[in-house]
């Protein structure tokens, strides 16, 4: 890897990773945990040892963040899940989910602009827009680039 060199390991929550990702700040990691359906937060002041977790429906397959403390995460059986991180709580809190691609398909993808509102899935052959309405975190379909 040229330009970089292992500076330190960060300690495994569990076995395979589908997915890690920094939010904005570069505080928090979220890694996506395969074998046991469950996400697990790694906190930089706590030395990227696992501070928060939550199990998921079905397998973590993609991860978007929103804000520093907000992000969404794909699943493989189509859904997305809105998640906050509450650290006054000590806990991993699971929002609204969208069923609306629910089926054979996982969302392998996910992109984000925060000031336009809008999301970008690919979802099997498909790459689906949709904006976010309210201050729900719910979303509706906009657009569809599927093959």
């Amino acid at each position: 890897m040229e330009n970089y060199e292992l500076h330190f390991t960060v300690p495994s929550p569990g076995g395979h990773k589908t997915f890690v990702d920094f939010s904005p700040t570069g505080r928090f990691l979220v890694v996506g945990e395969q074998d046991s359906s469950s996400l697990h937060i790694l906190d930089r002041r706590a030395g990227f040892h696992p501070t928060l977790s939550a199990s998921t429906r079905a397998k973590p397959t993609a991860v978007v963040w929103e804000t520093y403390a907000t992000f969404y995460v794909g699943l493989s059986n189509g859904e997305f899940v809105h998640y906050r991180i509450d650290l006054g709580d000590k806990k991993l809190v699971e929002g609204i989910s969208n069923h609306h691609f629910r089926g054979a398909f996982p969302i392998t993808a996910m992109a984000i602009d925060v000031e336009s509102k809008r999301m970008v899935l690919s979802v099997g052959p498909g790459i689906y827009a949709l904006r976010r309405f309210r201050a729900t975190s719910e979303s509706r379909l906009s657009m569809n680039w599927g093959s």
